[in-house]
């Protein structure tokens, strides 16, 4: 294994394994030597278990470390007001106005074509992004999708990816029973492929 820290409990020296989890390490026959790895249990091993004598290898095997995590919550994103504010601003100030002669024709030429506008263009689209998602959130989410289908084990990122024609598009644009009957004829053929 790479880079596993190769170290003399005795002496506190020590090196990591190269690419090819080779290491040289010098010990005297009462020293112990730790490896150390992240996700790997802790190993310390005395140094004469480890001697095969001059030249020779010897391998070292340690195990994973299982972790046990507590039950984590996610919940949506909140935006707060007035980052909506600003996010709506930032997107009006990004659409290109008809230039009147009469008003400043190169300051819209130059939010058109300068880096500046380019980029307030790209951010605009990345707020425009999240609002569509947030819309879409609010009529088709995981919770909506399980209720709906009585199935508390459906992954929704693969749903969505599976039902393609559930664009996002499609959701803000339709209610109710058309919204609904689309997704459980999606489910179905869901079902039927054994997903």
């Amino acid at each position: 294994m790479p880079f596993v820290y190769v170290i003399n409990s005795q002496t506190g020296q020590g090196q990591m394994s190269d690419g090819n989890g080779k290491f040289t390490v010098i010990a005297s026959e009462k020293d112990s030597i730790i490896f150390s790895f992240v996700g790997y249990v802790r190993l310390k091993v005395p140094a004469s278990k480890l001697y095969k004598g001059i030249y020779k290898e010897c391998k070292v095997v340690m195990q994973e470390m299982a972790y046990k995590l507590n039950q984590v919550i996610v919940s949506d994103f909140k935006l707060k007001p007035y980052e909506k504010d600003y996010m709506k601003r930032v997107i009006d100030g990004s659409k290109t106005r008809v230039v009147n002669a009469m008003e400043s024709p190169i300051s819209a030429l130059y939010m058109q074509y300068s880096q500046k506008g380019k980029e307030q263009r790209k951010l605009a689209k990345i707020f425009e992004d999240i609002f569509e998602q947030e819309e879409v959130a609010k009529k088709f989410n995981a919770e909506t999708l399980r209720k709906l289908t009585g199935d508390e084990t459906i992954d929704f990122e693969r749903f969505r990816k599976y039902c393609y024609y559930l664009s996002n598009d499609y959701i803000i644009n339709h209610n109710g029973y058309e919204l609904y009957d689309r997704v459980m004829d999606c489910y179905y053929r869901w079902k039927e492929e054994k997903r």
